[in-house]
């Protein structure tokens, strides 16, 4: 748990609690009885990388912004960082909060956790919106020969050196700002406000495992295709920078018996987009919530 003092958000109120074990800092904004959005963000951020979302949704939803566990201000998790657990993570939270069915919305690693959440437990998605990430469902012959993209992730992956480097601020900020149209958005204070708590030693160590735990389990099921046919009726938008350099558009090209419930739009911005082009982002999430309920498919 960082001990890095929260940067401060208009609207925005915090509190923590206990759920699966972990001690979890959320940053909520808006009605308590209004519709609930439940915000994961990628690595290497917290929180903050929803602020410029955050106010925008507030206006007619109940905006639950939650620090991962492991990351941010959460405690970190007592059963290790696989995707599965931390989506057990995830609906224990919902099952303290007392809620049923939300909008999940996640960034980059939130992302592919959003994706195993209405996966595993599709009662509690009502729709969701993944960012900057492929979907369990990509087409080989796009993903094979644009792994290479990915290369960056490997430095985070191997015991000690991925501790050594998600610590490591000046590596931080190359891979935050790497492929922004707009690089002066990544100013030293933004980046601190990540890299400062990104080094705190059991945050870097969450990430270190929450790599290579993907490796070691995740991988193996995408290549399998384990998932392909898999239930999964949720609407589903997903949000492509158009200078991403991890996970290009094209990555994210709806196999045909995805297509009723994947959709996907470009904005300006690289991987980073929730910091580079949170408009953007904002209107397109909106757009996506508040459509008119389409009818059921199979998927």
């Amino acid at each position: 748990m960082s001990t890095v003092e929260l940067p401060a958000l208009e609207r925005v109120r915090h509190r923590y609690l206990t759920a699966a074990g972990v001690r979890i800092h959320l940053a909520e904004a808006g009605a308590e009885d209004a519709p609930p959005v439940v915000l994961l963000h990628g690595f290497p951020q917290h929180w903050y990388a929803w602020r410029g979302v955050l106010a925008d949704l507030a206006d007619d939803h109940r905006v639950i912004s939650v620090d991962l566990p492991g990351f941010g201000w959460s405690g970190p998790s007592p059963n290790g960082y696989s995707t599965a657990e931390r989506a057990r993570q995830v609906v224990a939270l919902l099952d303290q909060l007392g809620l049923g069915a939300v909008d999940l919305v996640g960034h980059d690693w939130g992302a592919w956790l959003a994706f195993e959440v209405g996966l595993s437990y599709p009662q509690r998605v009502r729709r969701l919106v993944a960012i900057s990430e492929i979907h369990p469902w990509p087409l080989q012959r796009r993903l094979v020969p644009r792994l290479w993209r990915m290369w960056v992730t490997a430095l985070f992956e191997i015991p000690v050196l991925g501790r050594v480097v998600a610590a490591n601020a000046k590596v931080l900020s190359w891979f935050l700002s790497r492929d922004a149209r707009d690089k002066s958005v990544w100013s030293e204070e933004l980046v601190t406000t990540y890299t400062t708590v990104a080094a705190q030693r059991e945050v870097a160590a969450a990430g270190q495992r929450m790599h290579a735990a993907f490796v070691t389990r995740d991988i193996a099921a995408l290549v399998l295709r384990r998932r392909w046919k898999a239930p999964y009726e949720i609407p589903t938008l997903m949000v492509a920078g158009d200078n991403d350099s991890y996970v290009p558009a094209v990555l994210m090209e709806r196999p045909r018996h995805r297509v009723q419930t994947l959709e996907v739009v470009t904005v300006a911005g690289g991987h980073f987009v929730l910091d580079e082009n949170p408009g953007a982002v904002s209107r397109a999430v909106r757009s996506h919530l508040t459509a008119p309920e389409p009818s059921k498919v199979s998927g």
